[in-house]
């Protein structure tokens, strides 16, 4: 009798250490990497010291932790290095390229306007500081630091900056293929040179360009009672 007890007793328990044994392999598994003997995420030999990249004329300083491990320590240093380009539509600033996806920052200069235009790909921006209007499909927003926003590919959005301050955004993107510091920078400047013929066909890149009665002069003096001042000192104006 007691063996009766005894042997499903024991199936159990051996059925339960094996349902935890294969529930870890499959955590580690969905985990994407496996551990070494010692539980650590590295094998002995494989650690190399970190190494410093300087800064060049087209990329910002970062550190190389390990191998396909990039780290900025600061945004904003980042953002005022050598490495920004100016266009009608701000200050582009590469900051890092991964396997798939990229980053880099937006400055938003005071009274800058730029019309909603759809894009080929999705986007995550995040407002790092300042204010400036998000717009899409005619509506408003106000945002902030702090917020975040996602636009799909091929939807129209624009950006208006009617607040002394501006705004700093860092957008984070799909790589194009081949997409490397050197390639982002000189696209950027091919940009750069089309926006200022689209500025000589009477394109608008800037408050003073639109009419008084342009919804997006209205919301800006909604929302900022000084906009008046943004305007006179803003793009075409200074």
């Amino acid at each position: 009798m007691k063996a009766k007890i005894i042997i499903p007793a024991l199936l159990a328990l051996s059925l339960a250490a094996c349902s935890q044994q294969t529930n870890a392999q499959t955590t580690d598994e969905a985990h994407g990497h496996s551990h070494a003997a010692d539980g650590s995420h590295f094998m002995p030999g494989e650690v190399k010291p970190a190494m410093t990249v300087g800064a060049t004329p087209t990329s910002p300083e970062y550190i190389q932790l390990a191998n396909n491990v990039e780290i900025i320590e600061s945004v904003q240093e980042a953002m005022n290095s050598g490495s920004a380009t100016f266009t009608h539509e701000g200050y582009f600033g590469p900051l890092l390229f991964g396997e798939e996806l990229r980053a880099y920052t937006l400055r938003l200069e005071p009274g800058m306007f730029l019309s909603e235009h759809p894009h080929p790909t999705e986007s995550i921006v995040y407002t790092l500081s300042g204010r400036y209007v998000l717009c899409s499909e005619g509506k408003r927003k106000v945002m902030e630091a702090g917020s975040i926003f996602h636009f799909g590919s091929n939807m129209p959005t624009g950006w208006e900056a009617p607040f002394a301050e501006g705004a700093e955004i860092l957008i984070f993107k799909k790589k194009r293929e081949g997409d490397d510091y050197d390639s982002f920078v000189a696209g950027i400047k091919d940009m750069a040179a089309g926006l200022d013929e689209q500025l000589k066909d009477g394109e608008p890149f800037y408050y003073s360009q639109l009419p008084a009665d342009h919804p997006a002069i209205q919301f800006a003096r909604s929302k900022n009672p000084d906009f008046s001042a943004v305007l006179e000192a803003s793009g075409l104006n200074k």
